[in-house]
């Protein structure tokens, strides 16, 4: 009489073969008894193949299975993990949903690192949306391996989601994370916006009992997330504990004594910075303008000013960083900042901005409104600018300036509806200045409008502009009019009064040298290398379908 073992057996045989002979007389004994259709048992036996590296039996096995279950394919997906196939752990996946098996918490925590592995946020976030249909949305092990992949994928607003709703985050959750230094980097930005001082103490613990590496990025975390939640001395301890600084630690400390009203405490960091050879960023030098305002050093007109400079030099995130630093703000940094975004051609921003302007005590005035509707002429939003324009008569009670209609005739005609511009100009009550009629002009030879550009050219002319490039708006208008007469008299004009042309020219900062470049301009020294670089450049564009 056989003997034939209970599955339940097997499985403790198959855990005590350690090389393949053993293994294969364990596989022969399954086939010879009927076990090997038994569906609980093969996940057992391509595991032991695993065990002893032997992953291609471990396939020949699943390949010939009559019936799959969830351990077998989770056996080989775990498999070709360990061996980092990430590739070959995704087809599994797919393939296993296509067979219709319902993946469990191991298959999508494998899944989801392969995804990690590979970068691959959009398939990941496809298992991560079937896992919580699945009703996995709640577990610790496939939480921390999405978690895991929004912070290697730099996704970390994305990341703290995922970890705040975690209903566990302990030893478990962070002991998945294999000391993964970008993973505790997400886990203590998480901790800071959350303001849970317990558990980022328990990230920092934890890092410290494992003996886990922290380099400067994770130490500056550290700092960041004790500082930014007011506990300082925690953050100066960290801080002076780091073997290693850069300038992002330093700024991270100043902006934590800062943000927490230790003025003189960030000032004073600020120049040991410096003293130690650190140049200032960003961070560190808007902290320094906010100690400043805290002690009364600087003027809210001078922050005004700065944001003015920095938006003029084309940094306007640092201008509206600036902006979000100065704690009492009146109409004219309101008025800056709105103006800055509408120069940059950023009309939705500056609306933005304004309406958060009206949710204040602070009342727009002519002066914001001249920003918003300068705003809307660079970025081309008519129907915004007109629909603003009537509510700031009718609802402000803001009388329109001249300023106002310069905006909206500039606004109307940068769109090719210079007739209605016309009528703008016709209701003004006061005479129309220089000022419209040079916007109608350029509307005009911008669209093509030459009737209409006819009367605004004359117009510009009888009132003796003083300014040179009025004069050469005047005289390209004639000249694409084909007035050749006409552009000859104002040429004439321009040489009469002295004017001369001044050369347009470029700076541009490269490794904090400014080189400056003329119109026409053929003298500098990487001229001929410049010039094949541009080419290049138009050939690639002309080839995508761009023409300049």
């Amino acid at each position: 009489m056989h003997f034939i073992p209970c599955p339940n057996r097997l499985r403790p045989l198959l855990l005590a073969c350690k090389d393949k002979a053993s293994i294969s007389k364990s596989h022969a004994l399954m086939l010879l008894t009927g076990l090997f259709m038994h569906g609980s048992s093969n996940g057992g036996l391509i595991a032991s193949y695993v065990n002893i590296g032997d992953i291609k039996s471990a396939r020949e096995v699943f390949d010939i299975l009559p019936q799959r279950g969830v351990d077998a394919w989770n056996a080989m997906i775990i498999a070709y993990s360990r061996k980092e196939h990430p590739g070959e752990v995704l087809n599994l996946y797919r393939q296993m949903i296509l067979e219709g098996v319902r993946p469990d918490s191991s298959t999508f925590t494998v899944a989801l690192k392969a995804c990690r592995r590979l970068l691959d946020l959009k398939t990941g976030e496809e298992i991560w949306r079937r896992a919580m249909d699945c009703g996995f949305e709640f577990d610790v092990f496939v939480g921390s391996s999405v978690l895991n992949l929004y912070a290697k994928c730099g996704k970390m607003d994305e990341a703290i989601v995922v970890f705040d709703r975690m209903p566990r985050r302990d030893l478990v959750c962070w002991g998945r994370m294999e000391g993964d230094g970008v993973v505790m980097v997400g886990l203590t930005q998480a901790c800071g916006n959350l303001g849970d001082l317990k558990l980022g103490l328990s990230v920092h613990g934890y890092l410290i009992r494992k003996d886990l590496p922290m380099d400067v990025v994770v130490q500056t975390s550290l700092v960041n997330m004790y500082a930014k939640n007011g506990h300082l001395k925690l953050a100066c301890h960290v801080f002076k504990n780091m073997p290693c600084k850069n300038v992002i630690s330093w700024g991270a400390l100043i902006s934590g004594f800062a943000q927490n009203g230790f003025a003189g405490n960030a000032l004073d960091l600020l120049v040991e910075m410096q003293g130690c050879g650190y140049r200032s960023n960003l961070v560190s030098l808007v902290s320094a303008l906010l100690a400043c305002t805290q002690v009364g050093f600087l003027k809210l007109v001078l922050g005004t000013a700065l944001i003015d400079m920095y938006s003029k030099c084309g940094a306007l995130s640092w201008a509206r960083t600036l902006f979000d630093q100065i704690n009492s703000k009146d109409s004219i940094s309101w008025n800056a900042m709105i103006a800055r975004y509408g120069i940059h051609g950023h009309g939705k921003e500056a609306l933005s901005l304004f309406l958060e302007m009206t949710k204040t005590n602070l009342k727009p005035d002519h002066a914001t409104f001249s920003s918003l509707l300068s705003a809307f002429s660079h970025s081309g939003l008519v129907e915004e600018g007109q629909y603003w324009f009537n509510r700031m008569v009718s609802e402000y009670k803001v009388h329109p300036t001249e300023k106002h209609y310069v905006c909206m005739v500039d606004l109307l005609a940068r769109a090719g509806r210079v007739e209605e511009a016309c009528e703008l100009i016709d209701s003004m009550n006061a005479e129309s200045g220089l000022a419209v009629w040079v916007a109608l002009l350029a509307g005009c030879c911008k669209n093509g409008k030459l009737l209409i550009g006819e009367m605004a050219a004359k117009k510009v002319l009888e009132l003796n502009p003083d300014d040179l490039g009025i004069y050469s708006l005047v005289s390209n208008y004639y000249a694409k009019a084909r007035k050749w007469d006409d552009v000859a008299s104002v040429r004439k004009i321009m040489n009469m009064i002295g004017m001369k042309k001044v050369l347009g020219y470029s700076v541009v900062a490269v490794k904090g040298k400014l080189h400056a470049f003329l119109m026409e301009d053929k003298s500098h020294h990487q001229y001929e290398n410049m010039m094949q670089l541009l080419d290049k450049l138009d050939h690639e564009m002309r080839a995508i379908g761009y023409v300049p």
